[in-house]
This record gives structure tokens, sequence and C-alpha cells, in this order.
């Protein structure tokens, strides 16, 4: 299963990296909604990421694919939640119980939310 992440933390990508790698699962690494590849089965997106503009790019995802969009953030930041969810992200949890669920979510991309 080919998972996106919009993620610009290096120590994060690596945990999310090393747990797609246990779950048997394909996840590829993106800067912008454009070079997320069309067979994407799920989609990661880091609302704390400072190198892009996060709610921007999931509004630009959801114009270009079908597939469902999970951002996670610091959460305390309701107001970015919202925004998030505005734009169209399928599921915003805290970056804690995203941590804590990643080879759930990782081994089941997309249906774990359903």
């Amino acid at each position: 299963m080919k998972i996106a992440a919009l993620v610009d933390d290096i120590f994060f990508s690596s945990k999310i990296s090393a747990t797609a790698k246990q779950v048997g699962s394909e996840i590829v690494f993106c800067r912008s909604a454009e070079t997320v590849p069309a067979d994407a089965h799920g989609i990661c997106v880091d609302l704390n990421a400072h190198s892009f503009d996060a709610v921007g790019e999931i509004r630009k995802l959801k114009e270009r694919h079908t597939a469902p969009v999970l951002a996670y953030l610091s959460h305390v930041q309701v107001e970015l939640k919202k925004r998030a969810e505005d734009a169209g992200a399928n599921e915003v949890m805290p970056r804690s119980m995203f941590a804590q669920r990643l080879p759930e979510i990782l081994a089941n991309f997309p249906r774990w939310y359903v």
C-alpha cells in the first residue's frame, strides 16, 4: 500500500519510514500536493510543517486526489484543526495520537478511520 506524507520534520520522518517498513506499507515523502503520487492510498500531512503551507496543500490535495487525508498537529491548536477540516482533511488528530496509532494507521490506510 502506498502512502504519501507531507512532512518536513526529519526525525519524525524516520519514525514514519521505519514504521511503514515494519507493517509492509510504502511511504513516499513529498513537499507539495503536486508531488503526491496519483496512486497513493492515503495522505498524511503535518500541520506544523515549516517548509510549506499545510492547510493550502490540503486544499490542493482535495482538488487532485480522492485518497483520504489525515492531518496531525499539536493538541492545543484548535483553530488550525478547524482550518484543516475546512480545507478538506478527512481526519485531524493530535500528533501524540498519530504517533501512538502509527502502525495501525499505516497498515490499514485508508480503512483505519472508517
